[in-house]
Order: C-alpha cells, then sequence, then structure tokens
C-alpha cells in the first residue's frame, strides 16, 4: 500500500530532494528492461498515484535541464506534475554556469535559465553567481571577462565602498546585471522569484545583502556559509524583519544542506518567524545526496538519532556475489551486513539509536534486483540506479520525519546533539532580544553548526 508524506510536515521546514534529469525523465517516460514488481513510473513520488509513495515537494535545477540552447525540454515527472498538488523550487544554475558546464552566453544564457523556471517551477531561485567559486578560482575568469565589457567601474566601486576583494565584487555585480534582466524581462505570475544571499563571512554576507535587498522579488534563499552559520543566517533575518522585508516574502529556501538536526534547527527558525514575523512563511532546503549517492553504489540503511550526532549510514550494494540473491533488499540492510562507523560501535554498555530505512522499495525488491550485470565492474543497470535513488529519497524523507519527532519532543531532549539544543534555544532568545545583533555577536562561535 502506498503511503503520503502529504501530511507529515505542518508547521516544518522542507525537505527538498533535488532531481536529477535522468531521474526526472526516467520517472515520466521511461520503462523497465526486466520485471519489477511495479513500473518506471511509480517511481515518480510527485504523483499521488505512485504504488511506492507520494512526495509533493522536490527541487529541480536549471543547470540539470537547460543546459543547451537548441534542445527542447523533453517531458519530466516535473513538467508534467499536477500544480495544485506539488510545490517544486527551481535552482537557476548559477554553479553550472559560472563553473563553464552551462556555456555563458550573457543575457541570452540568463534569458533560458529564466524561461525555463518560468515555465516548470513554483519558486525560483534567481541567477546568482555563487561566492564558493571564488577560492575555486572559477570567478576570476568572469572578473576579466566583466571588465573586457565594460563592467570594470563597477567591480570597483563595489569594491571602494565594501571593502571586499575583487573577486566577490565580480561574483556580486554579475548576479545585479542577471537580477536587473530577471526584473525587466520576467512573465509575471509564471513563477516566484527568491532574491539570493551569498557570503562566506559576515562582511560578505552584509555586503551582498546591503547591494540586492532592493530587488523586489518574492522571497529569498540562503546560500554558502549561510547554509551551517546560524550568526550569518539570523542576521540576515533580523535585518530583513527590521527592514519589514520579511513580512512580504512567501518562500525562504536554504540550498544545499539535508543534515537531520540542521533540519530541525530550520524548523526552529521557521517556527519563531512565525511566531514574531510572519505567521505562513515557509522555510525549505535541499540535497542531491539521495542520487549522488545512488551514483556511487550506495544504499542509504537508516539513521542515528543520538546525542553524538545524527546522520544517515549508507552502505554498498554492487558486489558480483549479490546478483541472483532472492533477499529482500530490507531484509538485508537490517541483517547486520552493515557496518557500524568506529564512533557508532557499542561500547561500554552505549549503543547507538539506529532506524532502519523501511522503504516501499526495501520491502518490494530483492538484492538479486539491484546487482544484475555479472559483466561490469559493478552490478548495476540503469533501473538499479532510478530505483535506488527512489528507496534514497524515501529513506531520508522518513528520517527526517523521526528527526522532527524526536527534537520537538521533550521526553527526547537528551537525543539531541549538544550543539543543536544550543543553537535552539539561541535562535529563540536573538528573535526575542531588543539588541538581536549584539546577541549574534556575542554567540558566533557557538551558532556554527
Amino acid at each position: 500500500m502506498s503511503v503520503s508524506y502529504e501530511s507529515s510536515f505542518e508547521n516544518c521546514a522542507i525537505y527538498l530532494p533535488a532531481l536529477s534529469f535522468g531521474y526526472a525523465r526516467f520517472a515520466h517516460n521511461g520503462a523497465f528492461r526486466r520485471t519489477l514488481p511495479f513500473t518506471a513510473q511509480d517511481l515518480n513520488f510527485l504523483d499521488p498515484q505512485s504504488t511506492l509513495f507520494h512526495y509533493p515537494w522536490a527541487l529541480f535545477s536549471a543547470g540539470q535541464a537547460a543546459k543547451s540552447i537548441s534542445e527542447n525540454d523533453p517531458p519530466t515527472m516535473v513538467s508534467e506534475r499536477d500544480r495544485t498538488r506539488t510545490i517544486v523550487v527551481g535552482d537557476s544554475g548559477g554553479y553550472q554556469v559560472q563553473t563553464g558546464k552551462i556555456v555563458y552566453r550573457g543575457p541570452e544564457t540568463v534569458r533560458r535559465m529564466m524561461r525555463w523556471m518560468e515555465a516548470n517551477t513554483d519558486f525560483s531561485m534567481v541567477l546568482d553567481f555563487p561566492t564558493g567559486g571564488i577560492k575555486s578560482g572559477q570567478i576570476a575568469k568572469h572578473t576579466t571577462r566583466l571588465r573586457a565589457e565594460g563592467h570594470g567601474a563597477l567591480i570597483d566601486q563595489g569594491a571602494a565602498s565594501n571593502r571586499q576583494a575583487e573577486d566577490f565584487n565580480a561574483a556580486l555585480v554579475q548576479t545585479s546585471l542577471n537580477n536587473q534582466q530577471f526584473i525587466i524581462e520576467r512573465a509575471l505570475g509564471a513563477t516566484k522569484f527568491l532574491n539570493v544571499l551569498q557570503g562566506r563571512t559576515e562582511a560578505e554576507s552584509k555586503a551582498w545583502y546591503e547591494h540586492v535587498k532592493h530587488y523586489d522579488f518574492e522571497g529569498w534563499s540562503f546560500a554558502a556559509h549561510h547554509r551551517e552559520d546560524f550568526s550569518l543566517l539570523l542576521q540576515r533575518l533580523i535585518d530583513l524583519r527590521d527592514e519589514k522585508r520579511l513580512e512580504k516574502a512567501g518562500w525562504v529556501h536554504i540550498l544545499g544542506k539535508s543534515e537531520l538536526d540542521l533540519a530541525c534547527l530550520y524548523t526552529v527558525v521557521q517556527r519563531t518567524v512565525r511566531q514574531h514575523v510572519h505567521p505562513t512563511l515557509q522555510f525549505s532546503f535541499d540535497s542531491a545526496s539521495h542520487s549522488l549517492m545512488a551514483a556511487n553504489y550506495q544504499v542509504y540503511a537508516g539513521a542515528f538519532l543520538d546525542k553524538q550526532g545524527w546522520s544517515m549510514l549508507s552502505t554498498p550494494v554492487a558486489e558480483a556475489a549479490l546478483i541472483g540473491s532472492q533477499q529482500k533488499l530490507g531484509d538485508y540492510l537490517g541483517s547486520g551486513i552493515v557496518a557500524l562507523p568506529a564512533t557508532k560501535k557499542p561500547v561500554f554498555g552505549y549503543r547507538p539509536n539506529f532506524y532502519r530505512a523501511d522503504t516501499a522499495v526495501s520491502q518490494q525488491i530483492t538484492v538479486g534486483d539491484i546487482c544484475v550485470n555479472a559483466k561490469k565492474r559493478h552490478s548495476w543497470d540503469t533501473a538499479s540506479f532510478n530505483i535506488i535513488a527512489n528507496h534514497n529519497v524515501e529513506a531520508m524523507v522518513r528520517a527526517m520525519k523521526l528527526a522532527h519527532s524526536t527534537f520537538f519532543d521533550p521526553k527526547d531532549e537528551l537525543k539531541i546533539p549538544p550543539r543543536a539544543r544550543i543553537i535552539r534555544d539561541i535562535i529563540d532568545m536573538v528573535f526575542r532580544s531588543n539588541q538581536p545583533d549584539k546577541l549574534i555577536r556575542e554567540c558566533r562561535a557557538a551558532l556554527v553548526h
């Protein structure tokens, strides 16, 4: 019987599994080349009719699906979904553009990303240039290009004003140019855009915020170190609150993180903002860990939730010896074959709280349905990758549900990692404080997850 998680995260920050283009296309119109207990379309968890499970939220990136200028978008589980029953947040593909995985052709590329998001997603990030590309040198080539295009004065003016590095200001200038194009060319009502905030330090975060805050989009997205440094996240939220910008937002997204206790802290932030500022504002966060794990032949076995730390546990399931096994995947994962990390092995009476990933796939699929090809170094085929990606999504969703029920149950207080408890309490204090800026500065060291 199919399980629906549609009502499982009321008043919670929502986890968005970041879809790969291949999975999204296969789950819409693919076909298995061998007999399995469900169809390829059942992998479409956005569809309430899936016989596996239904989860109505996801993230989909234009960097995944709109890579070429001439390519026509084939239908996917996102483009063909029931938009009254689902919400998909679009990532703009700024990382792929910045790194050259998508060839940057100026406004033409910006327009293509924007049009794709307007056609496919409900909320969308504007096309920012991430500050993560500064250290790796990815921004430097764009700095050179921007100067050649005549934008050198803007870079220099920014650096003189905010005292940040040249490449930081180049990323900020390119983001601002993109924002201006979005404002002018957007199709109103097609999707709601989120103003992206970058920054690796408080100085960078503040400079970025001051430069882009005036763009009139429908929400906000936090990237770079805002994801785990709550001093940055909270400071910008306080700025947004004090400038009456947060109360006009429709959605807030945090890019690229999905640790279990971190997810619960995002929920703490959401509930605190709802209490003090905006009673219905929705927060979300994403990661692509489910597909990255599958791409490396890793299967989520379950989750640890105890005071020593909350985490997912994965294990490889690709050995040639497993070909033909009739053991159910769930039974295999629970048979003791999964090796515990050294930090989780029972010692002196300590036994970790481990919760097995009991998913629809693990109940229906045998290990031999995953390990099928003896001629390859790894025994998976295309179906194997997509099936395990589905299992990994549901395993993560179930772990998120369990994490929230544990985190917010007073009886389980001591199961919460100490640092997460400290950050939780400071979040509430910040929004109640008459001097939140001072409190954030004083607590900065404690607010890094």
